[in-house]
């Protein structure tokens, strides 16, 4: 990556080098044959010109702007580069113990999308691992802590998470929602998918949350393979929500569907899963369309009126082409935090698609 914004960067320079040049050069473009142009010609030439100069300073300033964002980038990849390079996040992954309920030959690594509930965040860590070392999993967990200039994108998030692990051992990944917590007296086994569907920890019937029945949110496993084949999760689901719905879609189009789900006997929806409460997120709607569109964040009860849900556009929840090939991220941090390894990611978004993306900080109602 440093390798290819070295290059545009460079481009960027040549860009501005030109304009500028350009810029001087449409002052020599009077006429040599008109050796005494009148006073109303010379104005007139003289508001063409300046009118063409004030264009190339606008493109100036923008080619400018592109040189500075594409150097912050540079930049951040040279960490990242750095960070892999001398092995920073490669903790040691666990080990099955030699008294283990359960063991396997696989290596397991658990990802899990995260920004500002800390309380919930320390509590999964801890019991997941204790959870994952009891079933003598080999294992790591990865923290994604997206940075605050956007609005949140789990999808986008766990695509990074993948493709850093990219060149690793690991040969499955748990998407795990940082507010569902696997309960002892369940025993869900985070096992490796043995067929051609990913496997769904929490299904309807399972999740203490879901409210119906395609539900395909909570947690869930693909091996590396399937994860490739369906090009990971879309990336145009900023603030919370339908990214799992779009996951369901994708495996749909791609003959995986139904996924395993743990065999284990039916119970109440609390005895396998416990759910950590927090506030209700936001719901992103838009009113108007084109350069009238108005984009907002509104409790999800409140009535809809004219305007629609962003999130549920056809042309988003059938999305395919988006997802680990156009999945845009910066690390700008990465640290120790108990048994786990966290990132810090700061997300790229294209506010051409996507302009509710950079609206607001603040993505839940307290």
């Amino acid at each position: 990556m440093g390798f290819g914004l070295k290059g545009l960067a460079a481009a960027a320079g040549s860009l501005l080098f030109i304009s500028f040049c350009f810029s001087v050069m449409i002052f020599h473009t009077v006429d040599l044959d008109e050796r005494h142009p009148s006073t109303a010609t010379l104005s007139t030439e003289v508001q063409h010109l300046h009118a063409q100069l004030t264009v190339q300073k606008q493109q100036y300033a923008g080619l400018q702007h592109q040189l500075e964002q594409l150097e912050l980038a540079l930049n951040l990849s040279e960490k990242h580069t750095a960070y892999t390079q001398h092995g920073i996040y490669q903790l040691p992954p666990v080990h099955p113990p030699a008294n283990a309920s359960y063991t396997q030959q696989h290596k397991l690594a658990v990802l899990v999308p995260y920004r500002d509930r800390q309380e919930h965040l320390a509590l999964l860590v801890s019991r997941l691992h204790s959870y994952l070392t009891v079933q003598g999993r080999e294992f790591t967990i990865f923290i994604l802590e997206q940075s605050p200039e956007l609005l949140f994108n789990r999808g986008a998030l766990l695509n990074a998470g993948f493709t850093i692990l990219q060149a690793s051992d690991y040969d499955h990944f748990a998407f795990q929602d940082v507010d569902t917590l696997p309960t002892t007296r369940g025993k869900i086994q985070y096992s490796y998918p043995t067929g051609k569907a990913p496997l769904h920890l929490t299904p309807f019937r399972f999740h203490p949350a879901a409210n119906f029945e395609d539900f395909f949110g909570g947690i869930s496993i693909f091996t590396r393979e399937q994860f490739e084949k369906v090009n990971g999760y879309g990336v145009n689901f900023w603030g919370w929500g339908r990214e799992d719905d779009n996951m369901r879609y994708r495996l749909l189009q791609h003959g995986m569907l139904p996924p395993e789900v743990p065999h284990v006997p039916r119970k109440h929806k609390r005895f396998y899963f416990d759910h950590q409460t927090h506030g209700k997120a936001l719901e992103w709607r838009v009113k108007g369309e084109g350069s009238d569109a108005v984009y907002y964040g509104v409790n999800p009860d409140v009535p809809y009126g004219s305007a629609k849900i962003v999130s549920v556009q056809p042309h988003l929840m059938q999305d395919m082409s988006s997802g680990l090939n156009s999945t845009m991220y910066w690390i700008t941090n990465v640290q120790a935090n108990g048994p786990a390894v966290q990132f810090t990611v700061r997300l790229h978004c294209d506010e051409l698609s996507t302009p509710w993306c950079s609206k607001i900080h603040n993505d839940t109602i307290m």
